[in-house]
């Protein structure tokens, strides 16, 4: 069955009324605007993302040299397929080891997040807290993690937008014309900024994520070209640019904007992890992922031929009444299995920072209620709208604090 609203239609609206709209149409829909079959329903996102690769593939797998090109190379993380996958994933899970995040806690983020509230504090009173704060910490955090220079303003800018822009071709369909020029040239830009880093650390290694690709990754991947460790580098660099910076700007409306949720967490701080959840649950950064089916297969009733995309719609899978209980689009801090949600994937591609992700949501949500005294929604400022169409977040989250 087509469906009546597409995906690409409800760039920068509210799609929560359009997900349930198609829900009442049914599991899985066809999607014209981006060629392939919207899944709407939680357990049957779970299901296909499960049984990769025997059932379903990402798209990756058979990526043309357009898709290779601009994800960096055959070996980004994402881009690799098979055992070769697996051992990537073995040497991101290294870097990304529970032990591993409590000294990067203590190194790097809590003083990245306490520079940041720094700056808003001089504000005097007024502040964005997504452009001034949340935007700010995930791409410092990995630059540092980089070796790369987290102080530079003008290359956190340059961070972001040009993360934006690979978002942007992603969320499209990967080959809408206007996103492949623009993904082309962020391309280009994102190797001319890692470039430079990677040759220095290859002659002269130190202690981050760039020096350690070109020591450890060769025992999961092989020997190393300049290519291969530009790849690497390039998922590590991106991945710290995305789903956080909105996951933190999500869990701060969910927590600034929602009384009920700001009173629970005033009379006990440990339910910040839950309200964190719960952000991630309703407002889920990327509100889609792409697999391709290996073969004729009925998906919730519906045929979907070899080859065909499914578009495994997350945003409306973490709202789904099945999964979720009678009231799934409210929050509720006492939900059995809190981390029950899809935003950061299932299965063998889940995301492999999720841990990092987690702990910088955390530690920039006490921050603000640390250092912020008596923060509040600004009651004359624009309010947030959750816009885009791809990755989305609140935005502008217009705060007052007590200077």
């Amino acid at each position: 069955m087509s469906c009546p609203i597409t995906m690409r239609s409800l760039e920068n609206a509210d799609p929560f009324p359009a997900y349930e709209t198609l829900r009442q149409q049914g599991s899985v829909l066809w999607d014209d605007s981006l060629k392939g079959w919207l899944v709407l329903d939680a357990e049957l996102c779970r299901y296909v993302e499960l049984n990769e690769p025997a059932l379903f593939r990402n798209m990756y797998a058979d990526a043309d040299p357009l898709i290779v090109e601009l994800k960096g190379g055959l070996a980004n993380i994402t881009v690799s397929q098979g055992e070769q996958h697996s051992r990537m994933r073995r040497f991101h899970q290294t870097l990304l080891s529970p032990r591993a995040l409590a000294s990067y806690r203590e190194q790097l983020i809590l003083p990245i997040i306490q520079a940041m509230l720094d700056r808003v504090l001089a504000k005097g009173g007024r502040a964005d807290l997504a452009a001034d704060f949340g935007d700010e910490i995930p791409p410092r955090v990995i630059c540092a993690l980089l070796g790369m220079p987290w102080q530079d303003d003008e290359l956190i800018r340059k961070t972001l937008l040009l993360n934006e822009e690979i978002m942007k071709w992603i969320g499209r369909g990967y080959y809408d014309e206007e996103s492949v020029r623009d993904a082309r040239a962020a391309s280009a830009a994102i190797n001319d900024i890692l470039l430079p880093f990677i040759r220095e650390r290859r002659e002269r290694p130190q202690d981050d994520f760039i020096s350690r690709v070109w020591k450890e990754a060769p025992h999961e991947y092989g020997e190393l070209s300049e290519a291969d460790a530009l790849a690497i580098c390039r998922e590590l660099y991106l991945g710290g640019a995305d789903t956080t910076v909105h996951g933190i700007a999500n869990s701060l409306y969910l927590l600034l904007w929602n009384p009920e949720m700001r009173r629970v967490v005033a009379n006990d701080r440990e339910q910040l992890a839950n309200v964190i959840e719960e952000a991630q649950r309703l407002y889920g950064s990327p509100q889609w992922r792409y697999r391709r089916a290996n073969q004729d297969c009925n998906l919730g009733g519906v045929d979907v031929a070899k080859d065909q995309m499914l578009v495994l719609l997350h945003g409306a899978a973490n709202r789904d009444p099945k999964r979720f209980g009678q009231c799934p689009a409210h929050p509720d801090l006492a939900r059995p299995r809190m981390r029950d949600h899809l935003t950061f994937g299932y299965g063998p591609r889940s995301c492999v920072g999720m841990g990092l992700a987690r702990m910088e949501m955390r530690d920039a949500l006490n921050g603000v209620l640390d250092r912020l005294p008596n923060v509040r929604p600004d009651p004359d400022a624009e309010p947030p709208r959750f816009a885009n169409l791809f990755m989305r977040s609140y935005r502008p989250l217009h705060v007052l604090f007590d200077a």
